[in-house]
């Protein structure tokens, strides 16, 4: 029996066969296209979905896993806020049930990574976690006796909206001065024009022959490497902000582990060696270098695979 997984992200749809070993039988990508409207991005989900139907062949289909960002109704299935797609209100499930009639489930899209991290990533031996994810926005997951705590309005782990800078950056969750606003992909990249908008020199006008717009968090990587002060000096407020919230966190759930996954977890040690050492440093004194902050083992396909492990789960299979 397969399990299909469906990641919707603000740029990309990922979706995957997957067996009851986590493994990935086989998977899809395509851009999510969220400024055409949640019909049409729903729509292609089903599309992605009908091709897993197809690469399955004569094997079953046990259920479908979706992981979906932002706030959400778990039982009624509605996506009640997904900033980044610009969703409201969307009857996910309902729409989903009218061309399949094999078992769906809906989740956040952290949850879900959180899920597979757990079962079959970096915190397979661990019963209490917090799984962060890092992309276009900041989202996390939380494991708590090797449960998935969800909390009173399924919206527990919102750590890209706390507020580390008061008067901040205005936020489309209606805060002020949000994690996500400076450590997520786009937040790392505003950081960086706002210094080269101030007079800043960096390598990375170059590398994007004068074009601002063109820098990324790969940019971020390569400027890095080669000693440009201005990536040091951004990859260095990036890891002090992530130290804070994260510190802040920790010392609320007390976990045996934080996994850190996302497309900005691929700066690795770059972002790493620096996280640690912040987040020890606003630790209180009991917990520094007790909480080990590692990279996700299942990196980009956490999303699908948790997906799919999340309807394994509704289902009974472990």
């Amino acid at each position: 029996m397969y399990f299909i997984g469906v990641d919707l992200g603000g740029t990309k749809i990922a979706s995957a066969l997957v067996n009851q070993k986590g493994e990935i039988i086989t998977e899809n990508v395509t851009e999510t296209e969220a400024s055409k409207g949640a019909d049409y991005v729903l729509n292609k989900i089903k599309n992605e979905i009908k091709k897993l139907y197809e690469a399955a062949g004569s094997v079953p289909i046990g259920g479908i896993g979706l992981g979906i960002p932002g706030l959400m109704d778990i039982e009624k299935g509605i996506s009640i806020f997904a900033g980044n797609l610009a969703w409201q209100n969307v009857p996910v499930i309902e729409e989903f049930k009218k061309d399949f009639h094999t078992p769906i489930f809906m989740d956040n899209d952290v949850r879900v990574a959180t899920l597979a991290e757990k079962y079959f990533g970096a915190g397979k031996d661990v019963n209490t976690l917090i799984c962060v994810t890092l992309g276009t926005g900041i989202g996390s997951g939380i494991i708590l006796d090797g449960k998935i705590y969800r909390g009173y309005s399924y919206s527990a782990g919102e750590i890209g909206h706390t507020t580390v800078i008061k008067d901040g950056l205005y936020c489309n969750c209606g805060n002020r001065g949000c994690l996500e606003m400076y450590a997520s992909a786009p937040g790392i990249v505003r950081q960086i024009k706002r210094h080269i908008m101030e007079g800043h020199y960096t390598i990375m006008t170059k590398m994007t022959d004068g074009n601002v717009d063109k820098i990324t968090t790969k940019t971020l990587s390569a400027a890095f490497d080669e000693g440009d002060g201005l990536a040091r000096l951004v990859m260095e407020n990036t890891a002090e902000l992530l130290g804070i919230g994260l510190s802040t966190y920790a010392q609320i759930i007390n976990p045996e582990m934080i996994v850190i996954g996302g497309g900005v977890s691929l700066l690795g040690d770059r972002l790493f060696v620096p996280l640690r050492k912040y987040f020890n440093e606003h630790l209180m004194q009991a917990l520094r270098d007790k909480i080990p902050i590692v990279p996700a083992k299942l990196k980009d396909k956490a999303g699908a695979v948790g997906a799919a492990t999340l309807a394994m789960k509704n289902l009974g299979i472990f």
